[in-house]
C-alpha cells in the first residue's frame, strides 16, 4: 500500500508527534508499504532529514491552542485554517502520486472542515481511502450519569454537522472515522449517528524491552510520571499524594521521578524538600525518554475522569508494551486498557488519599504485579502495533468491499 500521512502538528520534536509518526513510517516501510509524510511548512530540518517529511502544510493549529487568544480570534481560526488546509492539500494531491490510504492522525474541527471540503470536492473522484483520526474531540463524559455529551461550544455543533455530512462517504468506505479507545468510538457513534472504528494507538518499545525486569526482591523501586504537568493529568493530586507518602513512610526505599514541564512550578515546591523525589523541569533530549522508561518500575498516572474517561493516553500504552506497572484512576480509559493489556493498581478520581493507598499497594505487591506485566507484555505489543493497525484497516476495507 502507498500511504500519505498528513499532520500539520508535526513541526518540531516537542510532543509525541515526532515519535508517533516516526514509528508509523518506519514500521509501514518495514512491511513493504510506501510512506509520504506532509508536515507544517515550518518543520525543523531534523524532521525533513530524519523522517523525510515534506513541509507543505499551513502553520500548526495545535501549537496555537492555549495562546490566550480571544473568543472571536479563536473562532475565526476554524474557517481560516480549514481554507489553508484545503488549498495546500488540493494543490499537493493534484501534483502528487496516487495514494491507497490518506491518514490524518490528529483531526481537530479546524481540519475537519477543510477535509470535508476536500472529500466532497477535490477528492471526490480519486481512488483510495481517507482515515480521519480523532484523539481530541468536543465530547466529554458526564460524571453524574456516566454518559457522553457534547461540550457546550459552537465548535461542537459544527463538529457534529461535519461528521454527519460525511455519512455517505463513511457508508461506502471511502472515509474511515477512527477513534483510539473503545469508549470514544462508542460515544462518537452514538452522538453523531455515524459509525466510527476503533484503531489502537501504535507504540513500539525500545530494544531495551521491559523495565527492570530482573530486579532483585527488596531492591529500591522507581515510580515516575512523565510529560506535561497539566491539571487534567491530576498533577495536584500527584504532588499531594507523593508528599504524604514520603512523610508516612520514611523507611521506604521507593524514589519518585516526576516531570513538571508546562505546569505551575509553585505547585511542586512542597516536593523540593523530599530527598527521595527528583523533579525534571526540562523537555527530554533525544533518547532520554526511552532511557527513563527503562529505569521505571511503576508509572503514576492519576489522570482525571473528566478528561480521560473517553480519550486515549499514549503513556499508559508505552508502559504496557514495556511491562511496566501503572497506578491510575478508576473509570478512565487508562484503567480499562491497563486491566486488559497490562497490570496495575487503581485509585479514586481526584483523591490524593486513595492515590497514597494505591502507591502503597504497588510497592507491597510489586513482584506479583511485575510478573503479570511481563506475562501480558507480548500481547500488548501485538495489539498496539502498526502491523495490527494495518491489519484492522485491511479487514475493515475488505468487509466494506464485499458489501
Amino acid at each position: 500500500m502507498n500511504w500519505l500521512i498528513v499532520e500539520d502538528a508535526l513541526r518540531d520534536r516537542k510532543g509525541h508527534w515526532c515519535e508517533y509518526l516516526g514509528t508509523f513510517a518506519r514500521e509501514l516501510r518495514a512491511l513493504g508499504d510506501g510512506v509520504t509524510i506532509l508536515a507544517d511548512r515550518a518543520a525543523e530540518p531534523f524532521l525533513i532529514e530524519q523522517l523525510q517529511v515534506q513541509p507543505v502544510l499551513p502553520p500548526s493549529i495545535w501549537h496555537r491552542m492555549g495562546d490566550g487568544a480571544g473568543v472571536v480570534r479563536r473562532s475565526l481560526r476554524v474557517p481560516v485554517h480549514a481554507w489553508q488546509t484545503y488549498r495546500a492539500l488540493k494543490k499537493y494531491l493534484r501534483a502528487g502520486d496516487p495514494f491507497d490510504v490518506i491518514f490524518v492522525p490528529t483531526v481537530l474541527v479546524h481540519h475537519l472542515l477543510g477535509w470535508t471540503w476536500l472529500i466532497k470536492r477535490a477528492w471526490k473522484k480519486r481512488p483510495g481511502r481517507v482515515i480521519l483520526f480523532f484523539p481530541n474531540t468536543p465530547v466529554q463524559l458526564n460524571l453524574q450519569n456516566n454518559e457522553p455529551a457534547w461540550q457546550p461550544a459552537p465548535t461542537a455543533r459544527l463538529f457534529c454537522r461535519l461528521i454527519r455530512a460525511l455519512r455517505e462517504e463513511v457508508g461506502n468506505g471511502r472515509v474511515i472515522l477512527g477513534a483510539e479507545t473503545e469508549p470514544m468510538r462508542a460515544a462518537l457513534t452514538a452522538l453523531t449517528g455515524v459509525p466510527f472504528t476503533y484503531f489502537p494507538h501504535p507504540v513500539v518499545p525500545s530494544p531495551a524491552g521491559a523495565a527492570n525486569a530482573g530486579r532483585p526482591p527488596g531492591d529500591a523501586l522507581t515510580m515516575a510520571s512523565y510529560g506535561g504537568a497539566r491539571h487534567e493529568k491530576g498533577c495536584d493530586v500527584l504532588v499531594a499524594a507523593v508528599g504524604e507518602y514520603c512523610r508516612r513512610h520514611p523507611e521506604s526505599r521507593t524514589r519518585f521521578i516526576l516531570q513538571n514541564v508546562e505546569g505551575d512550578r509553585q505547585l511542586w515546591d512542597p516536593l523540593n524538600a523530599q530527598a527521595r523525589v527528583r523533579l525534571i523541569s526540562h523537555y527530554f533530549a533525544d533518547g532520554e525518554y526511552a532511557r527513563r522508561l527503562c529505569e521505571t518500575d511503576v508509572m503514576l498516572l492519576p489522570y482525571r475522569r473528566s478528561s480521560y474517561g473517553l480519550r486515549v493516553s499514549r503513556v499508559v500504552i508505552e508502559a504496557m508494551v514495556r511491562g511496566i506497572c501503572v497506578v491510575t484512576t478508576r473509570g478512565t480509559t487508562l484503567a480499562q486498557q491497563a486491566d486488559e493489556f497490562g497490570t496495575g493498581t487503581f485509585c479514586q478520581d481526584e483523591d490524593a488519599e486513595s492515590l497514597v493507598a494505591a502507591i502503597e499497594t504497588a510497592e507491597r505487591n510489586f513482584a506479583a504485579l511485575a510478573a503479570i506485566g511481563r506475562q501480558r507484555q507480548a500481547g500488548a505489543q501485538e495489539h498496539f502495533s502498526v502491523a495490527h493497525f494495518r491489519d484492522l484497516l485491511l479487514a475493515g476495507a475488505a468487509k466494506l468491499d464485499r458489501n
